[in-house]
């Protein structure tokens, strides 16, 4: 016989949820107002002195300018002479591959992805968009992100990428998942696999990696790959290095080039392809800059920004001899440089991408702040440096309804500044704090 008192855990359950369902509807519908800080939108406009950010339900309600008053209720904190930007969206990431001075698929794994997504979120990213060396398990952690159950940055996925037998990408950095196709039924059976997990974009691997003894992907194979991604409605990214293969690929149909074009100046026809696709252009200069700075040991290198987002042991590792300086690169980016100056002032697209995570010197949340500093150097404004880290990117992957610019309906995934990056960009490694989705995430990194 029951006893009376004895409530069943079905029950019980129910009448938990019951009390705690009004204190979140209650939480949930006071607002927060982020007071008194310049707001640089990530639309380019002119920024708003003394704004105000209303937020409620993990969206922003509404940005006002000096003298607002905020709702009855809200919550107001109080950040005068702070700089509001929107979270950056890293264009090019990797997951899981690297951990600590160790880099390798036995690394990917739940536990190891999350605490690099959850580092990611306290230099002040929002979304990673991680390109094709992802495990089936992203999936389910790009599902629980998007339910609030997992709280990390917004999580777009390549899932597995397309590459070459023997060739790009190399088995070795741990990219162990990625499809190798030999003909082109392979490629439309792959495909198909892959579209039932809904990727967010496909990526493709066609070039040598700079490597002449490296095998390169046959051009009907890449061609089926662009083909049969767009027939599933789905974006292609493209590994590049080489000029011609860039031009190929532009006039195949390729959506974004995740590299810079490194061998030679771009020329005018190739210009011209990429104006009249619209193909997004994301060159990841701090990839190339990462093959031989830490060598060079910049004033940067000593200051807590870069120290914090370093792995244990890896301050070491790069002073030791396992860190490996390519003169080469030096080339590579004085070359990339000038081909996103002369894209950029063409009107291409140009996105924020550092191919962070993929080996241990491309160091995942500071990557992203250092090629700000790159772009910059390259020839674009900070506002536009930004732009391309928000708002541009957040058009190239199709999310800009979301996210990308601080507006009304947009998810408040906000970075607090204790300085203005449009007087010198470097100004955003100053980080106060991070809020993603209207809850603060983090203080400084």
């Amino acid at each position: 016989m029951q006893r009376p008192d004895f409530v069943p855990i079905r029950s019980l359950a129910t009448l938990t949820l019951a009390l705690l369902l009004p204190a979140a509807a209650h939480a949930q519908s006071v607002p927060t107002v982020l007071q008194g800080a310049r707001i640089i939108d990530g639309s380019g406009g002119k920024p708003i002195e003394n704004g105000s950010i209303v937020m409620r339900g993990g969206v922003i309600e509404s940005v006002q300018g000096p003298g607002a008053k905020p709702p009855a209720g809200a919550k107001v904190i109080d950040l005068r002479g702070k700089t509001l930007m929107p979270a950056l969206i890293a264009g090019h990431a990797h997951l899981g591959i690297t951990n600590g001075t160790k880099a390798g698929a036995e690394n990917v794994t739940e536990a190891n992805v999350t605490r690099q997504l959850q580092k990611y979120a306290r230099y002040g990213i929002g979304t990673v968009a991680t390109f094709g060396t992802d495990h089936d398990f992203i999936y389910g952690m790009r599902d629980r992100q998007r339910d609030g159950s997992l709280k990390v940055p917004a999580i777009l996925t390549a899932g597995r990428g397309f590459g070459v037998p023997g060739g790009a990408p190399p088995i070795a950095m741990g990219m162990d998942k990625v499809y190798r196709p030999t003909t082109e039924a392979q490629v439309k059976q792959d495909m198909r696999e892959l579209a039932a997990h809904r990727p967010d974009l496909v990526k493709v691997w066609v070039d040598d990696m700079g490597k002449p003894d490296m095998k390169k992907m046959a051009p009907p194979l890449y061609k089926a790959v662009i083909r049969e991604a767009h027939a599933n409605g789905l974006k292609v990214a493209a590994h590049v290095y080489y000029l011609e293969d860039a031009k190929r690929l532009a006039r195949d149909g390729v959506d974004i080039f995740g590299h810079s074009v490194r061998d030679r100046d771009v020329d005018a026809a190739f210009i011209a392809l990429m104006k009249k696709n619209d193909i997004a252009y994301i060159p990841t200069l701090d990839l190339d800059e990462s093959f031989f700075v830490y060598k060079e040991q910049p004033d940067w290198m000593k200051k807590d920004f870069f120290r914090g987002a370093l792995d244990a042991g890896v301050w070491e590792w790069l002073h030791s001899p396992k860190y490996e300086v390519k003169e080469k690169s030096r080339q590579d980016l004085a070359i990339a440089s000038r081909n996103v100056q002369a894209l950029h002032r063409a009107g291409v697209r140009i996105g924020l991408g550092t191919d962070s995570g993929a080996t241990i010197p491309r160091v995942q949340g500071f990557a992203e702040h250092r090629e700000l500093q790159l772009l910059v150097a390259a020839g674009l404004t900070p506002m536009q440096a930004l732009q391309a880290g928000t708002s541009v990117n957040a058009g190239i992957f199709g999310i800009g309804a979301q996210r990308g610019t601080l507006a009304a309906g947009k998810r408040a995934d906000i970075v607090v500044l204790d300085a203005n990056p449009l007087d010198d960009i470097g100004n955003t490694q100053k980080i106060d704090g991070v809020w993603l989705g209207g809850e603060k995430v983090s203080k400084q990194p």
